[in-house]
């Protein structure tokens, strides 16, 4: 009988590990053909996590010595923010039965020269000569 894990993103910017909110998180695997699959697309909420996620996971019996299956599904992760690089996260393992917490640290991308948060220019007036 198949089983399920769930899972749950986190996200979060520097050391402080401040959250960050609005995230685009979507979760999905490599079907036997070769093509994607895509289980959840969710964005994260004011603490920076998101909703747990159920995906199939191999029944546990199947894995019970060696040789046998792996006792994990293996997911691809991908969080996008506009004001953040992409992070990507490859064979991201989901037990059955287990609740993973996967924490995405975030690197903000750097600010425009022209942005409008730069101060107006300094006007050096001229010196009498």
């Amino acid at each position: 009988m198949p089983q399920t894990g769930s899972l749950i993103v986190r996200t979060y910017t520097s050391q402080a590990q401040l959250p960050v909110s609005g995230a685009t998180v979507i979760i999905s695997s490599l079907d036997e053909d070769g093509r994607r699959k895509v289980f959840s697309v969710q964005t994260t909420d004011e603490s920076g996590g998101t909703k747990p996620i159920e995906l199939a996971a191999p029944d546990r019996e199947l894995s019970t010595g060696p040789g046998q299956a792996t006792p994990f599904s293996d997911y691809s992760l991908v969080v996008e923010h506009p004001d953040y690089f992409l992070a990507t996260f490859e064979k991201l393992q989901v037990f059955p039965g287990i609740e993973t917490v996967q924490n995405v640290p975030l690197v903000p991308l750097p600010q425009p020269a022209n942005s409008g948060d730069t101060a107006d220019p300094v006007v050096v007036t001229p010196q009498p000569l």
